[in-house]
């Protein structure tokens, strides 16, 4: 019994990575209706994790995802992110308070690191930098389901440790440094826009994943400051959409 419940949790919190990530990548015609099928599946998957502020930020969004089109998601997003890099709520994790070349350089690499930890790499359709919001979603995404499949199977519990290990570490050195930041900025900039609910649902979705880890924001927030241009890091191409799959998966979940 305590195997099945840990499978359900483990594919509850992959479900609600996944929607967030593909709600912060740029828009693209299917989107809104991508969003709906994910949004659809929210409600009844986040009923394992018994988190009433996460259910109430859920419901908060019905709403907007309903009225999605994708003329009004492509202005919502140019509002949030401008066309090229903002500097209200730049979604790159690597432009939170880090002024100089060498530390962007270094979290971009250790970003990359743990990604390749995995045998993953971007995918060849993704024009975004591995610290964007969305592909660090995405790829908790992965380490959740990577971890039911581990419990559906049992695997050696080596294995399943791995995988527990990579969710922790990248949680408190990189999604949670930053992301509670991006998303009072990025609820403060969306006005009226279905990105305001997306802030506050991140934020609060990712409290429940330190509280189980232990830990609130406070214990492991960076600096909550955006520093001025890239200093010399690629700009991301915003051009092109990053889609809901930025991560290609070269092993599969074994």
């Amino acid at each position: 019994m305590r195997a099945i419940e840990g499978v359900t949790r483990s594919q509850a919190r992959s479900q609600a990575y996944s929607f967030l990530a593909c709600a912060l990548s740029h828009p693209h015609d299917a989107q809104p209706d991508l969003l709906r099928e994910q949004y659809g599946l929210l409600p009844e998957s986040l009923e394992t994790l018994a988190d009433s502020a996460v259910s109430q930020a859920v419901d908060a969004l019905r709403p907007a995802i309903a009225a999605l089109t994708a003329e009004s998601l492509e202005d919502a997003y140019t509002r949030c992110f401008g066309h090229a890099m903002s500097k209200d709520c730049p979604p790159y994790e690597a432009e939170y308070g880090q002024a100089h070349i060498f530390q962007k350089t270094h979290t971009l690499a250790d970003v990359a690191g743990f990604y390749r930890a995995f045998g993953l790499d971007l995918s060849a359709d993704c024009h975004e930098r591995v610290d964007h919001a969305a592909v660090e979603l995405e790829f908790m995404h992965f380490l959740c389901l990577k971890e039911a499949y581990a419990l559906a199977n049992e695997h050696p519990a080596e294995r399943l440790s791995l995988c527990r290990d990579a969710q922790s570490k990248f949680l408190r050195e990189h999604v949670c440094r930053w992301s509670f930041g991006f998303a009072r900025r990025l609820s403060a900039k969306a006005g009226d826009t279905v990105y305001r609910e997306l802030g506050q649902l991140l934020a609060v979705f990712l409290e429940t994943e330190l509280r189980a880890l232990g830990l609130g924001p406070a214990d492991v927030a960076g600096p909550d400051m955006i520093e001025e241009g890239s200093h010399g890091l690629p700009e991301a191409d915003t051009e092109q959409p990053t889609g809901c799959d930025a991560c290609h998966d070269r092993e599969g979940l074994r």
